[in-house]
């Protein structure tokens, strides 16, 4: 699994995104997706092994450091080994919930073509874009005002 700067789909009609239960990365409780019922989600699928999860993860922490409010983000460490993960997340301060799906059973669930790849989901927790490859600031906006166009994190920098 491997990817590199793709391309965003928005999705024309909204697909509904899969229930999951994985286990966390540091804490190894449950994180599921019923727990973030009626919130508007980012769930990113990275791996360690992967030079461009360590840009993307230190994005989505930064963000989610000023825009956790809105938007949640749960990260999903895919077939890594739990050292290599938990070090990438704690080099890369990340303060949002991390799973681990080292059998790539909801990576496949969700149908993953490469890591990175991030879905987007509205508060009904349905997949209105979802972004192949390396996510950048622009993309992560557009992604965000797809799930919550009144979220200040959607609004271009001034």
């Amino acid at each position: 699994m491997s990817a590199c700067l793709g391309p965003s789909t928005l999705n024309a009609v909204p697909q509904p995104a899969s229930s999951f239960s994985l286990p966390g990365l540091a804490s190894r409780q449950r994180i599921a997706l019923s727990d973030y019922a009626g919130k508007p989600l980012i769930i990113n699928f990275f791996a360690a092994w992967s030079p461009p999860c360590l840009s993307e993860t230190r994005l989505l922490g930064h963000f989610y450091r000023f825009y956790h409010e809105p938007v949640t983000i749960i990260g999903i460490d895919s077939r890594d080994g739990r050292t290599a993960g938990l070090n990438l997340v704690r080099s890369s301060l990340v303060g949002y919930p991390v799973a681990t799906d080292p059998t790539l059973a909801v990576a496949t669930m969700y149908h993953v073509p490469g890591i990175p790849t991030t879905y987007f989901l509205n508060s009904r927790h349905q997949i209105v874009m979802t972004d192949y490859g390396w996510l950048d600031w622009k993309k992560l906006r557009v992604g965000v005002a797809a799930i919550d166009p009144d979220s200040p994190a959607a609004q271009p920098a001034s």
